[in-house]
């Protein structure tokens, strides 16, 4: 089943007139290649070769549609990434999403991702998304030096893990609040030596004895502001659920 951006993407193709893969396997890897800096660079110079080159262009398009066809679909998925990569407040780049087959260097995973991968630099902090209480603090192959939050909400137990740091600054029973610095960005465990935070959201279910690993995208509403006052769940929707914020820096904004 095809998350939100990967059907944008093939609303993109459709609507330039290019074939759509009608399986998920070939809309993710293009996903991940648009998400990195390489994929936008040629997006970029597509768009400056086949849209700004008035000369180019009319040649393309006197010979046959693909000089058009290009220069729309570039401008389509520039804006597919820009609107559905990042959150609309944020600035923070997605390595890896929930469900992709592809890792943090290429290569095709053996499950699909049980997480998110955002992108970071060493040592940036790591922050709580919501308040908790810090129910395990611990360190193993892979995920290497790891921590899990647990967050009550009317009686409802969610759980965020964060994996791949290189420090801890909490202790186990320790209650946080949404932005606390929880640790530093890291590549212990199987990071692929890229340091990136993978974050992961669990979902309690009824009988209380067991957690599902969900999405944690759609919980996220932005990056964490110090001055704004978050709800710790949202109501609007017909399923109350945990409101999010990102669990790493957004453009400067935690030191």
């Amino acid at each position: 089943m095809l998350d939100h951006r990967g059907q944008l993407l093939r609303a993109a193709l459709g609507f330039a007139g290019l074939p759509r893969p009608s399986y998920d396997l070939p809309l993710h890897a293009l996903r991940t290649w648009l998400d990195s800096w390489s994929g936008i660079g040629h997006v970029a110079v597509g768009m400056a070769r086949q849209g700004y080159d008035l000369q180019l262009t009319r040649y393309d398009t006197r010979r046959d549609s693909r000089g058009w066809r290009l220069v729309l679909v570039a401008a389509v998925l520039f804006d597919t990434v820009a609107l559905a990569g990042c959150a609309a407040e944020g600035t923070t780049r997605i390595l890896s999403y929930y469900g992709d087959r592809t890792g943090v260097r290429g290569g095709i995973r053996p499950v699909p991702h049980e997480g998110v991968d955002f992108d970071a630099s060493l040592g940036d902090p790591v922050i709580a998304a919501a308040e908790g209480t810090v129910v395990r603090v611990f360190a193993d192959g892979i995920c290497g030096n790891g921590i899990v939050v647990q967050h009550l909400v009317d009686e409802a137990a969610w759980r965020t893990r964060h994996c791949h740091l290189d420090g801890t600054n909490v202790q186990q029973g320790q209650e946080v609040k949404r932005g606390d610095v929880l640790g530093k960005v890291g590549t212990t465990g199987n990071s692929a030596r890229v340091p990136h935070l993978h974050f992961e959201l669990w979902q309690g279910q009824p009988s209380g004895e067991s957690f599902e690993r969900i999405n944690p995208l759609p919980f996220i509403v932005g990056c964490f502001d110090p001055a704004k006052t978050y709800s710790t769940l949202d109501v609007s929707s017909e399923n109350p659920r945990l409101v999010l914020t990102y669990p790493v820096r957004c453009g400067g904004s935690i030191k």
